[in-house]
């Protein structure tokens, strides 16, 4: 690996194992999201906890998760004996350079993962070429919008001067108190991705990996049209917060 891919292996070895979602409230959320009862194979890019391979293991024949963090990988195979799913293995690999064979997978699953990388459109090229012709790719981004340069300023700052344990805690505990605030003012529940363990891990996800990229509807779809697929946003608004939210892009290859 190289060193840009170090920093984000070394990030979420931490935050993954110590932060792993309900399969419930995920289960929940695949089945909303995904509209295939049943596909042969399914990738999961970026399979972090695991808790998606095991939700996507119940409408697919075989899935592959693949990670670029070790512990993940650990962790995601600890998630799958557990739940007894037998039909998942796993892979450590970086996205940015995949070396699964081309139009492999009936399903791609790349959820709130490519644009942590140095380089997401090496990612997004890349589960392109693993799709099967008729096979479907789930995308999830950051949605760009007119705070988010406020937003990696917020994130440099933490990284540069807040990123010791105790001050990271901070950190967390302070936005989670935002996040409540936000909720009561505008008369909303405000842990509405229920599946995430915490606002406070919620918020450590935003404001400390070491590489985020954010994008327009508009520029994703176009991208996958440009090659040979039939896209649409799905779910524009995923997050708590309008101006820190992911959308989810679902594109299906011409066969």
């Amino acid at each position: 690996m190289s060193q840009l891919d170090v920093k984000t292996a070394e990030f979420y070895d931490q935050f993954w194992p110590k932060s792993v979602p309900v399969l419930d409230k995920t289960r929940e959320y695949v089945a909303m999201t995904v509209s295939e009862a049943h596909v042969g194979r399914a990738l999961d890019a970026g399979c972090g906890h695991g808790i998606c391979s095991v939700a996507l293991s119940e409408r697919a024949d075989q899935v592959v998760g693949v990670d670029v963090s070790s512990e993940c990988i650990q962790t995601a195979r600890k998630q799958a004996e557990h739940f007894g799913r037998k039909n998942i293995s796993f892979e450590r690999q970086d996205l940015q350079n995949l070396s699964l064979p081309d139009t492999s997978f009936d399903l791609v699953w790349c959820w709130g993962v490519a644009m942590m990388a140095p380089d997401p459109m090496k990612v997004i090229h890349n589960l392109m070429r693993v799709t099967k012709p008729g096979g479907v790719i789930y995308l999830g981004l950051y949605l760009k919008t007119w705070l988010t340069p406020f937003h990696e300023l917020t994130r440099h700052f933490c990284r540069t001067f807040m990123n010791g344990p105790r001050r990271k805690k901070f950190v967390c505990d302070f936005f989670t108190a935002l996040t409540h605030v936000h909720g009561t003012l505008v008369g909303r529940q405000t842990n509405l991705r229920t599946d995430n363990i915490s606002i406070q891990a919620q918020v450590e996800d935003w404001y400390y990996p070491p590489y985020k990229t954010f994008y327009s509807i508009e520029e994703i779809v176009e991208l996958f049209r440009r090659n040979g697929f039939e896209a649409n946003c799905i779910q524009d608004r995923v997050g708590r917060i309008k101006s820190a939210t992911i959308f989810v892009v679902k594109a299906v290859r011409n066969a």
